[in-house]
């Protein structure tokens, strides 16, 4: 049966591609559309894969890479939110030390 070796090495080429991707940053489109494409390749003729597996496992991929948007708009919002949090300290320290030299005459 060659189409079981076919099927392990398929699984073996998945299995690192998606172990080296998972140790990077992110998985491109790019990434997943190729091993899509080649799971589709190497499938078992006698056996295709099922269409809701397939809508499974794009619909999947979607919503990881919607994750992956919102975290680095979260990420960014953060940075912002620091940004403008310490601009406001020091204008609080700047309005607090011209107050202390003012003086209020009745």
């Amino acid at each position: 049966m060659s189409v079981s070796s076919v099927s392990s090495s398929t699984a073996t080429t998945a299995a690192s591609t998606t172990s080296s991707s998972t140790s990077s940053s992110s998985f491109s489109e790019s990434e997943f559309m190729s091993l899509l494409v080649q799971q589709l390749q190497n499938q078992d003729p006698s056996n295709p894969t099922d269409s809701s597996q397939l809508a499974s496992q794009m619909l999947s991929y979607a919503g990881y890479s919607q994750q992956v948007a919102m975290n680095d708009t979260l990420s960014s919002l953060s940075s912002t939110m620091n940004t403008l949090s310490s601009t406001v300290s020091d204008l609080y320290s700047s309005v607090s030390a011209m107050s202390s030299k003012l003086s209020v005459s009745a």
